[in-house]
């Protein structure tokens, strides 16, 4: 069986964070490049420019032919540079080279200048990359006519060296940036973690039946909605803890008497002189024997009905159908007792959702109450009404105050001066409705007789 792969709260803030983040970077790289492409270029591109206007100003006509005048020193400034090769041309306006590099690169287009314009533009010479600039000097004024073609140019090996210096000087100390800023979030993330570090401590140090409420001193406000639920759930195990108990203890309590009548009585009937005294003991035996076995079968059906809490699956039933089997069912122990038990049937289907076999245990809970304390007549009932579906057993025995309808649905809980029973029967019938979402009411008869138990359950809706 494979583990489950245990992901770590602090490596998923700190991911998250770095690939929130090194997109940025990345981005702030990517401008910080093209940004420094951009200034040395535009910085190279004034130089080059400035070379070409200092060329055009050599340039002079003479008797209407365009010269240039141009001295050796100019001339060797002109081309001198340390990493990088220049070279010029001039051109008279009929394209004549008068100067320089006789295969000059074409403007781009094979356009020609108008007068006063300067081109920049790149181009291939020689098997590498340059970089030239084109100026339309005009002859206007002068005795020649038309536009003279001024041309500088240059290779790309001083740019793309500085250009490459100036990323190093940029990337670099991001880079380091970066790795401080993940260092930095790293700590951060963990001591914002210490909280629940501390926690974590708090809890494996309680004691294995410590069901009190999570201190919630020191804890940040994120912490305190989860603590909340947290002390709430163990707010509701110790209640239910404490519940258990206490219905373990009156459990034992209840099977403590009749156990000790049994042994007493089979004492004195092993003592007993007369076969009579002997007899009555048996008789006593036998009805505490019945009245264990009663209560053991509610405790295990109590014990049923708690573990359907989780396990339940409700079905569509047409509850008409289950009141009337388990009418049948009651009928010939009612009639031996001298009780009538009758069934009025309001409408021909009332369907709800639930168990089966829970919704037969409630039913046969309330009839054998009502044939306990009631009098000589049970009526069931069934209807559908504007909440849903109603079932009604009605009797006619003495009922039960008012004043004391809130303590029955307790667990052993008994009427003074009624007969015997295990107290279990309304706590089983209310348990039961409550996994239906149904409600239980309790009313007094007509005439102000007997009792009336009405539990209302929701409607099954149309198809389920």
């Amino acid at each position: 069986m494979k583990r489950a792969r245990q992901t770590s709260l602090r490596r998923q803030l700190i991911v998250r964070m770095l690939s929130m983040m090194l997109p940025l970077f990345i981005l702030l790289w990517v401008i910080a490049y093209f940004s420094s492409q951009y200034f040395i270029n535009a910085a190279f591109d004034r130089s080059l420019i400035r070379r070409t206007f200092a060329l055009a100003d050599r340039v002079e006509v003479l008797h209407g032919k365009v010269q240039v005048d141009l001295p050796v020193a100019a001339r060797e400034l002109l081309v001198f540079d340390q990493e990088d090769l220049l070279f010029h041309s001039i051109a008279n306006p009929a394209g004549h080279v008068i100067d320089g590099e006789p295969d000059m690169l074409q403007l781009p287009g094979h356009k020609s200048i108008r007068p006063g314009q300067l081109i920049v533009y790149d181009g291939i010479k020689d098997g590498e990359k340059v970089r030239v600039t084109a100026f339309g000097l005009s002859l206007k004024g002068t005795s020649a006519h038309g536009t003279a073609l001024v041309q500088v140019g240059e290779t790309l090996s001083h740019r793309s060296a500085m250009a490459g210096r100036a990323t190093l000087a940029i990337v670099i100390p991001m880079l380091l940036m970066t790795l401080t800023a993940a260092i930095a979030i790293a700590y951060g993330v963990g001591r914002g973690l210490e909280p629940l570090s501390r926690l974590r401590n708090r809890l494996s140090a309680r004691q294995a039946f410590d069901l009190s409420p999570v201190p919630l001193e020191e804890t940040p406000a994120e912490l305190r909605p989860f603590l909340d639920e947290i002390n709430s759930l163990l707010q509701r195990l110790s209640e239910a803890v404490e519940s258990q108990s206490r219905f373990v203890a009156d459990a034992a309590h209840q099977l403590r008497t009749p156990i000790a009548g049994i042994r007493a009585q089979a004492e004195a009937a092993l003592s007993g002189a007369r076969h009579e005294d002997a007899q009555h003991a048996l008789a006593r035996i036998a009805r505490s024997a019945q009245t264990m076995g009663d209560l053991v079968q509610k405790l295990l059906v109590l014990a049923r009905v708690d573990a359907a809490e989780n396990t339940l699956r409700l079905s569509r039933l047409d509850s008409v159908d289950v009141v009337r089997e388990v009418a049948r069912e009651w009928v010939p122990p009612a009639l031996g007792k001298g009780v009538e038990i009758g069934f009025d049937m309001r409408d021909s289907e009332a369907w709800i959702m639930g168990d089966a076999q829970l919704l037969r245990e409630m039913l046969a809970n309330l009839i054998d109450n009502a044939l306990r304390y009631g009098g000589t007549r049970i009526t069931l009932t069934v209807r559908r009404t504007e909440q849903g579906v109603a079932w009604q057993v009605a009797d006619n025995g003495p009922g039960i105050p008012e004043a004391q309808r809130a303590a029955v649905f307790a667990p052993f809980h008994r009427l003074s001066g009624s007969v015997d029973g295990a107290g279990l029967g309304l706590t089983i019938v209310q348990r039961i409705a409550h996994l239906h979402d149904a409600k239980v009411h309790l009313a007094t008869g007509e005439g102000d007789l007997g009792l009336v138990v009405t539990i209302v359950f929701p409607a099954a809706p149309v198809g389920a």
